[in-house]
């Protein structure tokens, strides 16, 4: 079989980077070369992987787009506390000027992506790509490009619930348009902006849609998410797109967790609990999250998050601004998370329970999935009962069946070949293009 070179790149958002990473894992264990191409902060984490790195220029930007997120969430803190309705009901100030800083933060990846793809010096044979929107880049380059979606994957399912609702599939059918419409009229200054950059780059034909957050794939795209927990009952996914069941990145070293000094000593369960890179930023929730786990006989992990130097926790509780999760995870007990499907795969694939406290978008999906599966609970930040959540902690250890269901799907995702299979999928995909340029050119 030839070796490629592939071009992995993704949205700046530390899920998805995670997951371009455990893709270009499988990638190089199939015998190709891989170039993961994105911001200077990321080289660490492909380098010691044996990956090459590309950083895009940042010289080309005048604004800050670490900034740009922060202030993105500050801007709707409010709206993200209310439930997935109510938040779309009401507009916040500077809503719209908050969700065209969103866009600009596309754009600007965009511009940067184009710049190394457009490099005559510099070549590829394919990219493998996590976006949210049409990438102007990959449309006008003649290189194949193929989507990943790491999202929850009701945004490939045109039968089931809105995706971003946190609907059961079981719920009341007639709720299911009338949120799609509040959710797009709500969306609709952002969805203006990204078209507008989508038709200056001559992209007609190319539509952003916020209840997608996924392109169309070019010949065929992938997205990750366990047999089990699939929405098989929703009726067909989009054509084109594959079931990967996992493609969790390895661990950054092979060193075990250490536990803290100052948990060591402790009782109870340990347990992890994470809002993720841009929940955690919320202090106002997870202060009062904090708070309250400090009454819980059980000892915990804490991911402070990027602002985390303003966090006070309690005794029974240890925490770093960013820790290593997936060395954590696999010494817990239980995770409690906001239900990003980066993490949630995690900790699906080592086998543990979790609490969802969904935030925004496909985290009020997965945290449902986790109720209609049965394999934990969801607790809701906007109508957040402290007796409920602290009970539905030992709720979690006393069942044992939520235990078997989660060692289930852990060990379905571990014994599946799918990766090995998408990329022999991508393989071909490869060689029928370079087999029509050979006979194209020959005649």
């Amino acid at each position: 079989m030839p070796s490629y070179r592939f071009l992995v790149t993704a949205i700046d958002a530390a899920g998805h980077i995670n997951s371009i990473l455990g893709f270009s894992e499988g990638l190089k264990a199939a015998g190709h070369e891989v170039c993961c191409v994105h911001r200077e902060k990321y080289r660490h984490m492909f380098v010691e992987k044996g990956f090459s790195f590309i950083s895009f220029d940042e010289t080309l930007w005048n604004v800050n787009l670490d900034e740009i997120k922060l202030s993105w969430l500050d801007v709707l803190a409010d709206k993200f506390r209310k439930d997935p309705v109510k938040r779309f009901l009401t507009k916040s100030p500077n809503e719209d000027e908050a969700f065209k800083n969103r866009s600009v933060h596309y754009d600007l990846i965009n511009q940067a992506l184009d710049r190394i793809i457009s490099d005559e010096s510099v070549k590829f044979d394919a990219i493998i790509v996590d976006f949210v929107s049409p990438s102007p880049p990959l449309y006008k380059n003649p290189i194949l490009w193929f989507p990943i979606c790491s999202l929850n994957p009701l945004v490939l399912y045109p039968s089931g619930p809105p995706p971003f609702s946190g609907y059961s599939v079981n719920s009341d059918k007639s709720n299911w348009d009338e949120f799609r419409k509040i959710y797009r009229e709500a969306h609709a200054k952002f969805i203006e902006a990204v078209n507008t950059d989508l038709d200056a780059a001559g992209l007609k034909e190319a539509r952003f849609d916020p209840l997608r957050y996924v392109d169309h794939p070019q010949t065929i795209g992938f997205y990750h998410y366990p047999a089990g927990l699939d929405y098989t009952e929703c009726g067909p996914i989009e054509s084109n797109w594959h079931r990967v069941e996992s493609f969790i990145r390895q661990p950054d070293s092979n060193m075990d967790f250490v536990m803290p000094e100052q948990l060591r000593d402790k009782p109870g369960k340990l347990i992890y609990f994470s809002l993720g890179s841009l929940g955690s930023a919320d202090l106002m929730m997870l202060q009062k999250f904090i708070d309250i786990l400090a009454k819980s006989p059980h000892k915990f992990i804490i991911s402070k998050g990027p602002r985390g130097d303003q966090l006070k926790l309690a005794d029974n509780m240890w925490g770093e601004n960013f820790v290593n999760q997936l060395e954590v995870i696999q010494s817990v007990d239980l995770v409690i998370t906001h239900g990003g499907n980066n993490t949630f795969m995690e900790t699906l694939y080592y086998g543990k329970p979790m609490i969802v406290f969904p935030y925004f978008y496909d985290q009020f999906d997965n945290a449902q999935r986790v109720v209609d599966k049965k394999i934990g609970f969801r607790v809701n930040p906007y109508d957040l009962d402290e007796d409920y959540f602290l009970d539905c902690i030992e709720k979690v250890f006393a069942d044992k069946e939520i235990k078997n269901r989660v060692e289930a799907i852990s060990q379905s995702m571990r014994n599946s070949n799918t990766l090995a299979e998408a990329i022999k999928m991508i393989e071909k995909q490869i060689e029928r293009k370079k087999h029509l340029y050979v006979k194209t050119v020959s005649v």
